[in-house]
């Protein structure tokens, strides 16, 4: 993790909004998700992460003769309940069933930055990319919050607990400490 990139792509956004792209709800053909307390051993598995796709848009008001410039990052989101035994059974080196997940919730969101200034948008490219590994996630999970419990209360099924933010593991293994 780069600080000095980091504070450098937070001196520059301001964050503006964050939007859901795209989402997917799948049930298991034989699960009826109102009957989840018959399935007691069901445990949520999570995953979360950058899709690595950052743009930056540009707009120009007429009127005005003034330009914005707004950095998009997109955050990929998403839990599936999973037989606990099935689970238990990968401890062991066996691959996961396909059959094992009951139910996957899945979201892609968009967060949405206003980009102060006249950044040049090359020199700020290495500042956005490591900005969006590393906090985009922490904008992004409220709504993801949300809408996962927004999506089970429909589904009639108890809320799945999504615990608080962290970063990946997976993308803080290979940097050095800072």
């Amino acid at each position: 993790m780069d600080r000095t990139l980091i504070d450098s792509a937070a001196n520059a956004l301001g964050i503006e909004a964050v939007f859901l792209r795209a989402s997917a709800i799948r049930c298991r053909e034989d699960f009826q998700p109102q009957f989840i307390e018959d399935h007691l051993s069901l445990v949520p598995q999570y995953r979360a992460g950058p899709t690595g796709r950052c743009h930056i848009f540009t707009s120009s008001h007429e009127a005005t003769g003034e330009t914005n410039k707004v950095a998009a990052f997109y955050f990929g989101v998403g839990v599936r309940l999973v037989d606990g035994e099935s689970l238990a059974a990968t401890e062991t080196g066996e691959a996961l069933p396909d059959d094992a997940a009951y139910l996957e919730i899945e979201c892609e969101f968009c967060a949405q930055y206003r980009v102060a200034g006249a950044a040049d948008d090359h020199e700020l490219q290495p500042a956005l990319e490591e900005f969006g590994r590393y906090n985009v996630g922490y904008h992004v999970w409220p709504y993801w919050r949300e809408y996962l419990q927004g999506s089970c209360a429909r589904m009639g099924i108890p809320a799945i607990p999504l615990p608080t933010y962290q970063i990946p593991p997976s993308l803080t293994a290979s940097d050095p400490p800072s």
